[in-house]
């Protein structure tokens, strides 16, 4: 470790300063030696937290991802960002990396989007694949891609079936497809895990109506 003892002239210039400081009663001194003030959120914390673990663990890309979530969750996007594009460098089939990278460039580079969030569904445990499925069948809806797209909503509802959006996702897929009997199914399903939707039971009226 490197000799951390302070030059004696800073040593004097300290002293001198403090001298000066008790002859105005102290109240700079306590000013200039209180302490930083605790994080404002709980994000906060947790970057600080995650800081200090890449730097004892430069090469480990989970740290390095948790690190983009919680600077997400901060408002600090760009620098998100960085730490998403380091973790992949490090492990470019990290899944959390590649879906969090992929949500925020998915407006400016929807084809890279796109590839983050097929490796991200790849590659995560099961019943966590299903995120990054409906993520990629909203990208591909908004794309017009509904065949693609209710490709990924189906392995949504696969590897999650408890989930409205897959349900959701998947009935307006089928819909855009004129598949209407199965479109029908699943908005039915989907209004089961919210009874209250306005969207659906307009959906499904339409859709019974059409026969």
């Amino acid at each position: 470790m490197a000799d951390q003892t302070i030059p004696r002239h800073l040593v004097l210039a300290l002293l001198a300063l403090v001298l000066v400081v008790m002859g105005l009663g102290g109240a700079v001194l306590a000013v200039k030696l209180r302490p930083a003030p605790p994080p404002a959120t709980a994000a906060e914390r947790d970057i600080g937290v995650l800081e200090e673990q890449v730097k004892r663990n430069p090469k480990d890309d989970w740290a390095r991802a948790f690190l983009g979530s919680a600077l997400v969750r901060a408002g600090r996007k760009e620098e998100a960002k960085a730490a998403f594009e380091e973790a992949l460098r490090l492990n470019p089939k990290n899944p959390l990396a590649c879906f969090e990278l992929a949500l925020l460039i998915k407006g400016s580079d929807p084809a890279r989007a796109e590839e983050l969030l097929r490796t991200a569904a790849e590659n995560a445990p099961r019943t966590q694949k299903a995120a990054p499925y409906i993520a990629l069948g909203d990208l591909l809806m908004e794309k017009g891609d509904a065949a693609s797209a209710r490709d990924a909503y189906e392995k949504a509802v696969a590897d999650a079936p408890f989930l409205l959006d897959a349900h959701l996702g998947l009935a307006k897929a089928l819909e855009a497809l004129g598949e209407k009997g199965r479109a029908l199914e699943e908005y039915r399903s989907a209004l089961r895990f919210d009874p209250g939707n306005e969207e659906i039971k307009k959906a499904i009226a339409r859709l019974e109506k059409a026969g």
